[in-house]
């Protein structure tokens, strides 16, 4: 009897055994969808969001279930951990199969565990270096990773990276490094729990000075010679070997638009004389070139898209020096529309000194408009002196521009236009900060610029000569923005929060008369192209362009402007594998100003606002932007408004928002 049951027990672990694999061969066999992702944690309060891990993943609703590739983003999902700290965390798994549907739930629970944090940080190796770069190297306001802060894998690389930095940059061009150690700790000693300490041993080598510079040619013509590239090395001979006066001389060479893809290597290392030469090859591109062009462009606050045609000539009379004719068409509507030919002339090393660049820009354009036209012959002449790295300024720069200008506008009471002639001369000077960390993305730093502009000094004495209508004034213009990282990261920061204030007065002196058809008429002493406008892509996004301000013709625009900005961009999907989703961004904003006809009839209560929203691409050229403005409040709502307010008592939703377009960053 115990034989029977034996058997019989033995026939049931069979037939189970032969129906689950039956059942889960057939299950295997099929192609299953993946129906949800379901993400979950230990703790109420998890170190990172769904959204964090569902970026690390493979996997993605919609997709073929496929069980390698799960196993996978369970490995992906713990070394995120890992390399954060979280040294002991585990992820827990599940596939829920819906065999009638053929789908499945793929599920991750995560178990966080203890976070560790740094305890000790030791850095090894440079007892041979100088007591000057050592204090640079542990000095704790530049350190990266400090005691007491989280562990980070990228914190670690960039700690690292720092390091080996100085010590390129102060003669230790052979300079390596063993990887970290990561020492953690096992103890029961509560000020020990949830402890590591890391290990950085570097190995300086020896401290080489700068040896000779030489210059191969690749295809040697056009006449350059090898003090032309010469002359763009900020090192010299015999100077403390630094890596990124290599990298600088690097950037002065990317600009002689002759030379293609400069580069200094490391020609030949001298270790007994403890010297390094370098060699430069020079690759000669073709010296002319035709391009056809598709840009936009603002004027006044409007934008406009073009289309033209540039034929250059890269050394110009030789120097480096660049010539650039250039006819464009610039469309706004088809009430406003422009045609330019102009001719650019750029001199780099200007007056012996890489630092000092100048331009010269001739040509002439006319501008056609619902009321008239202008056409204008304009004459212009700069100067630019970049200033070193430790300096607050950073570049100082002045203009001389000169135009004459014939302006036909229609009058529509009378049966005679306004026909008549105006000369400008305007001295610009300008001086620059620049600190920000990215052209397409700044998360830190600061932009400032200060400018004053006259437009009297050398126009008063033209009206005296040649007895011609001139224009008399002085502009101030100030702008300043700061960035400011919003993320935990150092690198590929999807996230930052823009600063903006700029403000500008002009004052107006000089006789205020014209002569139009013989007749005296008083007017502005200041062009219509010099003034303030508000409202547009770049301004106070509630508004269109050159739709606000407390003046008589807010298209022209006032004396007095202020204008400030409070801008977050985020790029939510900058580390994700597909190239067209990671240079997605969004952007929430809010502005205020507005522009006055002269700076004594400024009120704060005739201060407008606005809010709103926006999608960004980046892209080479800069960030393609689509924003959508509300007049939260609007100084002058005037019958079509309704209201001061977007909510207020009578508002007219209709004229409460703008849809706004652009190029670049808005600031």
């Amino acid at each position: 009897m115990l034989i029977y049951y034996k058997y019989i027990f033995i026939i049931f672990l069979f037939q189970t055994y032969f129906i689950n694999s039956y059942s889960q061969d057939k299950t295997l066999n099929k192609i299953f969808e993946i129906d949800e992702i379901d993400i979950s944690f230990n703790t109420l309060e998890s170190h990172f969001e769904k959204s964090d891990i569902e970026l690390l993943l493979a996997s993605k609703s919609g997709d073929n279930f496929d069980i390698e590739t799960y196993l996978q983003d369970v490995e992906r999902i713990k070394k995120y951990y890992f390399d954060n700290g979280f040294f002991d965390a585990v992820v827990d798994t599940g596939i829920v199969y819906n065999t009638a549907d053929e789908e499945v739930i793929e599920k991750f629970k995560i178990i966080e565990n203890a976070r560790y944090s740094y305890y000790e940080i030791n850095y090894n190796g440079l007892d041979s270096i100088d007591n000057l770069l050592k204090g640079l190297i542990i000095k704790p306001e530049d350190k990266i990773i400090v005691k007491g802060r989280y562990y980070s894998k990228d914190s670690i690389k960039l700690e690292l990276n720092r390091v080996m930095n100085l010590l390129f940059n102060h003669g230790y061009a052979t300079a390596n490094s063993a990887n970290p150690e990561i020492l953690k700790y096992e103890s029961s000693v509560e000020r020990l729990k949830n402890k590591i300490n890391i290990n950085f041993t570097f190995h300086p080598e020896l401290k080489y000075t700068f040896g000779k510079t030489d210059v191969k040619f690749i295809d040697k013509k056009y006449n350059v010679t090898r003090e032309d590239i010469l002359r763009e090395i900020t090192y010299k001979e015999n100077e403390i070997y630094d890596k990124s006066e290599v990298v600088n001389s690097e950037l002065n060479l990317s600009k002689i638009s002759l030379i293609e893809n400069p580069r200094i290597n490391i020609d030949k290392i001298d270790s007994n004389n403890k010297k390094i030469d370098f060699i430069i090859k020079a690759l000669i591109r073709n010296k002319y070139d035709v391009t056809p062009e598709i840009f936009g462009y603002y004027f006044q606050q409007l934008f406009y898209v073009g289309a033209g045609i540039s034929f250059s000539d890269k050394n110009f009379f030789g120097g480096g020096r660049v010539l650039t004719s250039s006819l464009r068409y610039y469309f706004h509507s088809f009430k406003d529309y422009r045609l330019e030919y102009i001719n650019s002339i750029f001199q780099p090393f200007l007056f012996n000194n890489r630092n000092i660049s100048g331009n010269w820009d001739i040509g002439a354009e006319v501008r056609l408009f619902e009321s008239g036209n202008i056409t204008q012959i304009k004459n212009a002449f700069g100067i630019s002196y970049t200033l070193p790295n430790y300096t607050y300024i950073n570049k100082l720069s002045a203009k001389w521009e000169v135009e004459n200008t014939h302006a036909i506008i229609y009058n529509l009471f009378v049966d005679a236009d306004f026909d008549y002639n105006y000369f400008t001369s305007a001295l610009t000077f300008t001086a620059l900060h620049n600190s920000t960390n990215d052209l397409k993305f700044p998360y830190s730093g600061y932009y400032q610029s200060y400018s004053i502009e006259d437009g009297g000094l050398l126009g008063g004495l033209v009206r005296k000569i040649f007895n011609t209508n001139t224009l008399s004034y002085v502009k101030f213009s100030n702008f300043n923005s700061k960035y400011f990282n919003l993320s935990n990261q150092r690198t590929n920061v999807p996230s930052a929060l823009a600063l903006k204030f700029s403000t500008g007065v002009i004052f107006e002196y000089g006789v205020n008369s014209f002569f139009i058809n013989g007749v005296e008429v008083q007017t502005d002493r200041v062009p219509n192209d010099k003034k303030f406008v508000c409202g547009g892509s770049s301004s106070i996004r509630g508004w269109a362009a050159n739709q606000l301000g407390i003046v008589a013709d807010k298209s022209i625009g006032g004396d007095f402007i202020i204008e400030s900005s409070v801008e977050q961009r985020l790029r939510p999907f900058l580390n994700v594998s597909n190239v067209y989703l990671r240079d997605l961004g969004f952007a929430a904003f809010v502005d205020f100003g507005n522009a006055w006809s002269e700076i004594g009839k400024f009120k704060f209560n005739e201060i407008a606002l606005a809010a709103g929203g926006g999608i960004r691409y980046y892209t080479i050229i800069g960030a393609i932007r689509f924003d959508m403005g509300f007049k939260i409040y609007d100084p002058q709502p005037g019958n079509v408004g309704g209201s001061n307010w977007i909510f207020g008592k009578g508002s007219n939703f209709i004229d409460k928002y703008n849809f706004q377009f652009g190029i670049g960053n808005t600031f």
